[in-house]
């Protein structure tokens, strides 16, 4: 994962250097939007077999050369039990092709998450998200002022929740009582196959 990300920071900013040298009186930067909707594969636990659940992307950002652009998504998800709304940053290289070509492309960032079981029944309920990474190759078809994305990549989304039991017992008559708790934490690191869909504008 960090060399992928590395391998696309590098091209990045080697691309954003050739460009400004060679097609600095052609292009000019510009604003770029998308949104991808599809389907994530995997499973919490696997025993249990894989489910399909749904994802759902909102990016906005610039087009920094031909080839690169960068911008800020927000986004919805499913994992099971886990819903989560990530916003992260969004990095996006073309690789080959000119009118219809190849995206590597990087989501990272940083996600809310939401247990939809009941947790009346717990006490001292608390949820959080954690850091979400989605890498992804992507086919584009250009359509003028339009795009449209075929994307295929690799989700991984940290989650938790935690619960605590909190006690009161009686020491002895000279001491009284004592206060004490017991905690448990679940972690999920939740990853999942991800296909999208979607349309991109300009």
């Amino acid at each position: 994962m960090r060399n992928f990300i590395f391998i696309l920071c590098f091209f990045s900013l080697m691309d954003m250097r050739a460009q400004g040298k060679i097609d600095s009186t052609k292009f000019r930067p510009h604003y770029m939007g998308m949104m991808l909707s599809g389907m994530q594969i995997g499973c919490n636990d696997c025993t249990l077999g894989k489910r399909l659940t749904a994802s759902a992307y909102l990016i906005n950002g610039v087009q920094l050369t031909k080839r690169f652009s960068v911008g800020v998504g927000i986004g919805a998800d499913g994992y099971d039990h886990w819903k989560t709304m990530p916003l992260f940053l969004h990095l996006s290289e073309r690789i080959s092709g000119n009118k219809n070509g190849l995206l590597i492309q990087l989501n990272a960032g940083h996600a809310w998450a939401w247990w939809d079981v009941n947790e009346n029944n717990l006490p001292n309920f608390n949820q959080q998200g954690g850091v979400m990474i989605h890498p992804a190759i992507t086919y584009y078809v250009n359509l003028e002022k339009w795009k449209i994305f075929f994307s295929v990549g690799f989700k991984t989304q940290v989650a938790s929740y935690s619960y605590r039991y909190d006690y009161r017992y009686t020491v002895s008559p000279l001491i009284g009582n004592k206060d004490t708790f017991s905690e448990y934490t679940v972690k999920n690191d939740l990853n999942r196959a991800v296909f999208q869909i979607g349309f991109g504008w300009r």
